[in-house]
């Protein structure tokens, strides 16, 4: 299927970009498109570990602000898998260190379960997904975050009954937490 770009504008180069973009696409019926804008929001690429702990059927879970879901009507607040940016390594070390970042656990064994675009209408952002299996000993530092990216992270250790409970209840709202959730309940060891 062919595209073809008739102009692409920078409208915000900062933590992310932002690129207005004219472009005319081929139509299932063979026909090109009529010239059509759409935007988008160039995130780059970040990885996210649903961490599981082996000795107590549990997992670690992390909970921050994050102002979208605020000004969306919620309360900000919101309980997640583990999730950061590529910094120009590639995913599996991001992965390691944004678990000891995040909540101080030193991964004994990663899985890898692909990738998803989260959000693919708007934004390139692509999410690689890993399961991270420790025991509780495995928490060797603070975690909570990074002073220098103004990170306020509180760690939960929740039980798998109680994850499963609050995943059929509706209580995890982040697509990341979800697929991960969902993908090791259906491939558990």
């Amino acid at each position: 299927m062919q595209v073809k770009i008739i102009e692409n504008k920078r409208l915000l180069d900062d933590f992310f970009q932002v690129d207005a973009v004219t472009l005319k696409h081929e139509r299932f019926d063979g026909c090109m498109s009529v010239p059509v804008r759409r935007l988008n929001l160039e995130r780059g690429q970040a990885v996210a570990v649903l961490i599981y702990i082996r000795d107590r059927d549990s997992f670690i879970f992390v909970r921050q602000f994050r102002y979208a879901v605020y000004a969306a009507g919620e309360s900000g607040w919101l309980d997640e898998i583990v999730a950061g940016v590529m910094e120009g390594d590639d995913p599996l070390d991001c992965a390691k260190r944004e678990c000891i970042e995040e909540t101080g656990y030193v991964i004994d064994e990663f899985v890898k379960i692909g990738f998803i675009y989260p959000t693919p209408g708007i934004t390139t952002e692509r999410i690689h997904l890993y399961i991270g299996y420790c025991n509780s000993d495995s928490r060797q530092y603070s975690g909570g975050g990074l002073d220098a990216e103004n990170e306020d992270i509180l760690v939960l250790e929740i039980p798998r009954t109680k994850a499963i409970q609050k995943l059929k209840n509706g209580e995890f709202t982040d697509g990341k937490t979800i697929t991960a959730l969902q993908h090791f309940l259906l491939n558990e060891k």
